[in-house]
Parts: C-alpha cells; sequence; structure tokens
C-alpha cells in the first residue's frame, strides 16, 4: 500500500494533486522520477488509401522523460507520396505520465 509519505514524496516532482491514484499509479511514478532522460522511439509503417489511391505511411514516435519531470512526445510522419507533418506535446499532470508509462512501458 502507498504510504502517505510516498505520496508526499512523488508530490515534490509530479502534480498530484488533482489525481485518484491507486497503489500501482503510485509505484509507477517512483519508478519514473528516477528515470531523467530515457528515452523510447517506435518507428511503424502501413499502407492506406486515400482518393488518390494507395500510398505507405511511415510514423516515428519519440518519448522523453525529461529533466523536469515531465515527458515529451515527438511524432512525425512521411507518406510515400511526399506528404510529411510532425507534432510534439509535452505531458507534466500525474495521470497524462501514467498513462504515457502504461502505454510506452520500454521508456522505464
Amino acid at each position: 500500500m502507498a504510504t502517505k509519505e510516498e505520496r508526499e514524496y512523488l508530490s515534490q516532482y509530479v502534480d498530484i494533486s488533482n489525481s485518484r491514484l491507486n497503489d500501482s499509479d503510485v509505484n509507477l511514478l517512483l519508478e519514473f522520477i528516477g528515470c531523467i532522460g530515457n528515452t523510447s522511439t517506435k518507428e511503424s509503417s502501413f499502407d492506406s488509401w486515400s482518393s488518390d489511391g494507395k500510398y505507405t505511411r511511415k510514423e516515428i514516435n519519440e518519448y522523453i522523460i525529461e529533466d523536469d519531470y515531465s515527458i515529451t512526445h515527438h511524432y512525425s510522419y512521411h507518406d510515400d507520396d511526399g506528404t510529411n507533418g510532425s507534432y510534439s506535446k509535452n505531458y507534466s499532470g500525474a495521470r497524462d505520465i501514467i498513462n504515457i508509462l502504461r502505454e510506452v512501458p520500454e521508456l522505464l
């Protein structure tokens, strides 16, 4: 069971004030705060269809645990027809971080 001390310790690094955290969530966040600088990159490719016909899309998802105890997600894609795009987003809320860590466990 997550103790009050563990939750107080976490609150120094991650805003947990508006989050309902179970013991598993607390343990995941405790592991997270020790992983500054870790990165995970996933590349994937798939075929799809548009009004112009079939195309192949290559995607890259990169996650970085930042030194401010947040996670930055960089996403980019490139289609074989020349279309491409990208975005970056930073996540600092406890629930967002937990969701990403469950989706990308190799980040820890």
